[in-house]
């Protein structure tokens, strides 16, 4: 397996466990939208679930208060949802990881549990 087909995997992955919280944790409507807290280029957060927030498309994208349209809006709802969460990601943000094949691999193991 190539280091790209690993990566595309853990995304699908990700993003499956991160649906099976079924419901915008803002608003609690249906969610189908994951939504990265640190951005996906981060490579040594990009597929922790701590790194994950489900949202329905009014608060990912297409509302005025969405994710996407009001990044500090949202970054102040998860401080106050999800304050230990926000702790860890800050943390860890900063932290420069370069993943070989067999850490993308043990990964998949992980997010299929």
């Amino acid at each position: 397996m190539k280091i790209t087909t690993a990566r595309n995997k853990l995304d699908k992955l990700w993003s499956l466990k991160i649906r099976e919280k079924e419901y915008c944790e803002v608003c609690g409507k249906i969610g189908n939208n994951p939504h990265h807290v640190v951005g996906r280029r981060n490579m040594t957060l990009r597929f922790d679930l701590r790194n994950g927030v489900l949202l329905c498309p009014l608060h990912h994208t297409f509302g005025i208060q969405s994710a996407h349209q009001d990044p500090l809006g949202f970054v102040n709802w998860f401080k106050n949802n999800r304050p230990k969460d926000l702790k860890y990601l800050m943390k860890q943000r900063n932290i420069i990881t370069k993943r070989k094949l067999p850490d993308y691999l043990e990964l998949i193991e992980e997010l299929k549990k």
